[in-house]
């Protein structure tokens, strides 16, 4: 039997993580965990949100949104922990129930010791909303790229991957000194970018992780690079999901959900069949395939952290 529970992803004004600790008689006792309890017989899961941290931390929540979902086996019990987004809510957290609690700045949510099950919500916690994929540059000194990745930056896009395969493969050399480029304009805006580009060379010029394409994840044994970084992956079958989650990445990629003019022959998935396929995932799972800003919401509602896009978050298409 799978037991159900609800766990809040609350931040404060300066965007703090509000994190409980386990009384030491509990299961798991000592760790700490983002707040929340078990979902009662026939309870809404948004009820029994609202109720678990009225109770337990003595919070009022107005609005909430879907986050993530994870289905966890322990030794001694199955759960699923349905995770919630809090965007909006009123009181001054305490612990009712006797445990200790404290604010935590999203960086150093890996330094606390939480159950196994908690691992997979910081980083959808740390993740944006949008992951902007670039367009292909037109040469190594595109001006009207860089001008458009600029505009992204200052809008807000936080997390990029860098998809210059023409580049890549016409020159090496030419490739890193454009990705290194496109680094230091991410790193002033304090956006993370990756490479979708083979792992040694993310590496060697210094970006923040490798986006890998489904046929470089079919041939990998071992996650490519240490946790220290961020590793994507491309999914469109059950079998990818799978092979992501024996390599241990941080999120995928998912689609088509829908057809799109750059790939007209590709029968899309829908989201029915999407939201199965993240239902299998114990990562961040972002929609791909027709996506829009509008769509936001219902990738939300379907289990995705967000969109992938091209067009849809690049400001030079925007026409």
């Amino acid at each position: 039997m799978t037991i159900h529970v609800v766990a809040a992803v609350i931040s404060n004004p300066r965007g703090e993580i509000l994190l409980t600790q386990r009384l030491p008689d509990a299961h798991q006792g000592g760790l700490w965990e983002f707040p929340g309890g078990k979902v009662e017989i026939n309870e809404s899961a948004e009820h029994a949100l609202k109720r678990e941290l009225m109770e337990e931390v003595g919070l009022e929540i107005h609005a909430e949104r879907p986050l993530i979902r994870i289905r966890h086996d322990y030794p001694d019990k199955s759960i699923l922990l349905d995770v919630w987004r809090v965007e909006d809510w009123s009181g001054e957290a305490w612990g009712r129930e006797g445990q200790a609690m404290q604010w935590c700045a999203p960086e150093y949510l890996r330094q606390q010791a939480f159950p196994a099950a908690n691992y997979p919500i910081i980083s959808a916690v740390t993740l944006p909303s949008t992951y902007l994929i670039t367009p292909e540059p037109t040469k190594i000194k595109d001006r009207a790229f860089f001008y458009a990745l600029e505009r992204a930056l200052d809008q807000g896009q936080a997390l990029i991957q860098l998809r210059a395969k023409n580049l890549y493969h016409a020159s090496l050399k030419d490739y890193c000194y454009f990705a290194e480029q496109v680094l230091s304009m991410c790193d002033a805006h304090h956006a993370r970018l990756l490479l979708n580009a083979d792992s040694d060379i993310a590496r060697s010029v210094g970006s923040h992780g490798v986006h890998l394409s489904s046929d470089r994840l079919a041939d990998l044994q071992e996650r490519p690079l240490a946790r220290d970084y961020l590793v994507a992956a491309s999914c469109h079958h059950e079998a990818d999901i799978q092979q992501a989650q024996a390599l241990h990445v941080d999120f995928v990629v998912l689609g088509a959900v829908r057809a799109t003019p750059s790939h007209p022959d590709t029968v899309p998935l829908g989201w029915h069949p999407f939201f199965t396929l993240t239902e299998q995932c114990q990562c961040p799972v972002y929609a791909l395939g027709g996506m829009t800003v509008a769509d936001l919401n219902r990738a939300y509602a379907q289990g995705a952290q967000g969109i992938a896009a091209i067009r849809a978050l690049w400001p030079a298409l925007e026409q």
